[in-house]
């Protein structure tokens, strides 16, 4: 079988067969229940996070980026930059990516309240979130393996010691 074609068939396409652009609306409804997994539990500061992500979404750079998925990077780089402010992180960074693995992961329980918080209410929570945050493994060093010798399994081998 020619596996050649099934790759390229995206290249394709033209704008009539093209999957349809999703709506601002449902976009909207979409970046809403995102919000919601990720632990925004109030519906108005859902809506608020989703409409200021729509406002960041940059034009697409091929056609091939769906506006979908474009939005739920740009929630994540949103989240990102409020991360970095918070916590005074340098962005992009690795303590920036644990930080929001912590997040994440349920180390502050209210973490929209934290992070949306005025300056200086938020301070235990955003402790709790510097606390929780996984120290990054030591850098990998370059070295030699000693050689290992392979012993290979032969049933030939116990029958041999049982006589």
């Amino acid at each position: 079988m020619d596996r050649s074609k099934v790759g390229a068939a995206r290249s394709y396409w033209t704008p009539s067969t093209a999957a349809p652009a999703i709506s601002d609306e449902a976009c909207l409804d979409c970046l809403k229940d995102y919000w919601k997994a990720l632990g925004v539990s109030d519906p108005y500061l859902a809506l608020a996070l989703s409409e200021q992500t729509l406002r960041r979404l940059a034009e697409p750079a091929r056609d091939e980026e769906s506006r979908l998925a474009r939005a739920i990077i740009a929630a994540g780089e949103l989240l990102d930059d409020w991360l970095a402010n918070a916590l005074e992180l340098p962005r992009p960074s690795r303590m920036l990516t644990a930080a929001r693995a912590a997040l994440l992961s349920g180390a502050a329980p209210d973490w929209p309240a934290t992070l949306f918080a005025p300056p200086g209410a938020a301070g235990s929570a955003l402790e709790q979130i510097r606390l929780a945050i996984a120290e990054p493994t030591p850098a990998s060093s370059p070295s030699a393996m000693p050689a290992q010798r392979i012993e290979l399994f032969s049933w030939l081998s116990f029958l041999r010691l049982r006589s």
